[in-house]
């Protein structure tokens, strides 16, 4: 099960103070080198970015003269695994080639590992031999993130960092969020490699700073506050394990990472179970409460697909004589659709209308990630007919509902 913790308020405060002041050693992909197919763990990033960057790029892009976002890989690995199923690099090709006849969708990729450059530029020019722009250069990710910004100049941008070991530095990161601005707009999608802190921390309790995990660690962290950080809670957590730390580290990075901008965060622990240490954790930065909303909903599907190939959870079928996927997802539905009933009830009670876009912590709360768009429409559409709820005005889309408590 995937639960993303987010920090949502963070991004409200932010966006109230702005408008009250006015005023509102680099690494390959981690698909370098994966020559039969993907790992489980990618499926669920994979789903993501294959339900989200197209919506990205279409959505900011459609008030944009010409109408035109930009795609950047920064370790965007061989591109095409070898049994012929898209990375992520190609997804976002393929992306490009779906959007084209209504958004200009410009691919900016960088792989540093020679072998898996030539795989990529391969597979880029194929799509180049179709229309699409594709820019793909073979290096250090940070060295290319002017070019990127050059690209990107009147275009929204979407920036997928995903390396196998440390990735690019912090400071880097937060120098495109500035420099980039509020509009058009820039989201970031980012891999937060959980096993370096795990095995950072360990390292750093043994006192044994040869080894290279803590250097790599801080420069990762962009300074050495993660120490302090991953220590407390590896004490706290009863000194038995780092999962904890890795978990408080990952939040801590995001929110500074966040920090002195417009920016809000998602932290997605990407594992089998809650139970289970996280492979990765996901980090999404937006400025916009759409973002969060599009993006929980992608994150859902791509669990799904997660789940899916991995089979149903072991923990639910244990006493049971049959259990599919399907059971697992349709037991999770009404649950969801439920725990989302009362939400609502509780969202609306003080009679005000509430824009459900700008309320996504208050709509899905624990099961934001998890719980799909259809839970939602199903808890809203059973409290419209029942009368305890009316729409002040209802969109075209889920998220541009505007609902109240009923009259009377």
């Amino acid at each position: 099960m995937v639960t993303l913790l987010h920090l949502l308020d963070n991004h409200r405060v932010k966006a109230r103070r702005a408008k009250e002041d006015r005023s509102w050693g680099m690494a390959t992909g981690t698909e370098a080198g994966l020559l039969e197919s993907p790992k489980p763990q990618s499926v669920y990033k994979h789903g993501i970015l294959e339900q989200y960057v197209i919506r990205f790029a279409t959505m900011t892009a459609s008030k944009l003269t010409p109408k035109r976002a930009v795609l950047f890989d920064g370790f965007a690995g061989r591109g095409r695994f070898d049994t012929g199923e898209a990375g992520s690099a190609e997804r976002m090709m393929i992306a490009a080639q779906k959007a084209k006849n209504s958004t200009t969708i410009d691919l900016f990729l960088v792989e540093r590992n020679r072998e898996d450059f030539v795989s990529l530029d391969k597979v880029a020019d194929e799509y180049r031999n179709r229309g699409i722009h594709v820019d793909s250069r073979n290096g250090d990710c940070g060295q290319h993130l002017d070019e990127v910004r050059r690209l990107a100049a009147g275009a929204s941008l979407f920036v997928f960092l995903d390396p196998c070991g440390a990735g690019l530095p912090m400071d880097s990161i937060k120098d495109v969020l500035h420099k980039r601005g509020s509009w058009p707009r820039t989201e970031v999608l980012l891999n937060f490699n959980a096993d370096l802190i795990r095995r950072a921390g360990g390292q750093l309790k043994k006192g044994q700073f040869g080894l290279g995990g803590v250097a790599k660690a801080d420069a990762v962290c962009g300074g050495q506050w993660w120490r302090d950080v991953a220590l407390h809670a590896h004490t706290a957590s009863g000194g038995t394990s780092w999962e904890a730390a890795a978990d408080a580290v990952a939040h801590e990075y995001a929110r500074r990472l966040a920090a002195g901008t417009n920016y809000g965060s998602v932290v997605a622990p990407v594992r089998r179970q809650v139970h289970h240490q996280p492979v990765y954790y996901l980090i999404f930065l937006t400025q916009a409460p759409y973002g969060f909303w599009v993006f929980g909903a992608a994150a859902a599907k791509a669990r799904e697909e997660w789940i899916d190939c991995l089979g149903p959870d072991p923990d639910e079928r244990e006493g049971m004589l049959w259990d599919t996927v399907a059971d697992q997802f349709e037991r999770e539905h009404d649950s969801a659709t439920k725990h989302i009933t009362d939400n609502l009830r509780s969202l609306v009670s003080d009679g005000r209308p509430k824009a459900v876009v700008d309320h996504v912590r208050e709509v899905y709360g624990d099961l934001y990630g998890e719980a799909k768009e259809t839970a939602f429409s199903a808890a809203l559409r059973a409290l419209v007919k029942s009368g305890e709820i009316e729409f002040a005005t209802k969109g075209a889309k889920s998220y541009q509902h505007v609902i109240r408590k009923a009259a009377g």
